[in-house]
């Protein structure tokens, strides 16, 4: 099964389907840490490989897993997966470095699939993502390499990704033209630039699907659009990609997620 090939029996097997088929998904699980070169396996704060690192796990020991969720793809130890599990305390691990004894998830769905945000626009409205993280000649520095781009025309109504305090509104300097951040505590805020207009004032208290403002084409930009992303409120570094109910992490250039927010 997946979780104890090894890396020559991955290379054997290049090129290969090896499915084995999912067991039904119980309630918690106990599996074991199992990274092939004996590192001690990360726990982040989202199912994400550039989340904040939130503690460690020994290589061999056993772990409790609660439920799962969809995020980054890990090339693990016997191939690709997208599935993360998380911990009863808190912090998530990919599946590729656990030996579970199945391809599959063997827990539950984390409610709402685990994530804290929803999309930036109100609830049955879609918008083409434009750029991904990580992607293009903008999303590849320290303040982007998270961002998310949606091809929101001028006017669109932009909403609060998750609840919190309104950290920032206003023109921000650096290209961002008018931007919001909102505050979710832990230095952790949701930002949306290149906005039209906003409508809250910093201090505010917002609830997710609250409208913020409107999107537009202020700042660096070559024509109308939302630049969504996860940052230290106090630097505006890039922090994580924004793990949605909607979509997780993953948004491929093209695709056009349909918003669950409000």
């Amino acid at each position: 099964m997946r979780r104890i090939m090894r890396a020559g029996l991955v290379l054997l097997l290049a090129g290969l389907a090896v499915m084995v088929p999912a067991g039904p998904a119980h309630a918690d699980a106990v599996v074991t840490v199992s990274v092939p070169d004996g590192l001690p396996l990360n726990v982040r704060s989202t199912p994400s490989v550039n989340a904040e690192v939130v503690g460690s796990l020994a290589n061999g020991s056993q772990v409790t897993i609660t439920c799962y969720s969809h995020g980054d793809t890990v090339q693990g130890i016997g191939g690709a997966t997208d599935v993360w599990n998380k911990l009863p305390g808190g912090g998530w691990v990919t599946d590729g470095y656990l030996e579970t004894g199945s391809n599959g998830p063997v827990v539950p769905a984390c409610a709402a699939g685990g994530a804290q945000f929803k999309l930036p626009f109100l609830a049955g409205a879609a918008y083409t993502v434009t750029q991904t993280p990580g992607e293009g000649y903008s999303h590849n520095d320290d303040y982007n390499r998270h961002a998310v781009d949606f091809g929101t025309p001028t006017g669109t109504p932009i909403v609060a990704s998750a609840s919190g305090t309104v950290y920032f509104e206003g023109w921000a300097t650096g290209g961002g033209g008018i931007m919001a951040l909102v505050d979710h505590g832990n230095n952790q805020c949701s930002q949306y630039a290149h906005l039209d207009s906003t409508i809250i004032n910093i201090g505010d208290q917002v609830v997710q699907g609250q409208q913020i403002g409107t999107s537009g084409g202020t700042g660096n930009v070559t024509g109308p659009h939302l630049h969504w992303n996860i940052v230290y409120c106090d630097s505006q570094i890039s922090r994580e990609i924004p793990n949605t109910v909607e979509t997780g992490t993953n948004y491929p250039t093209g695709s056009a997620p349909v918003s669950q927010n409000g």
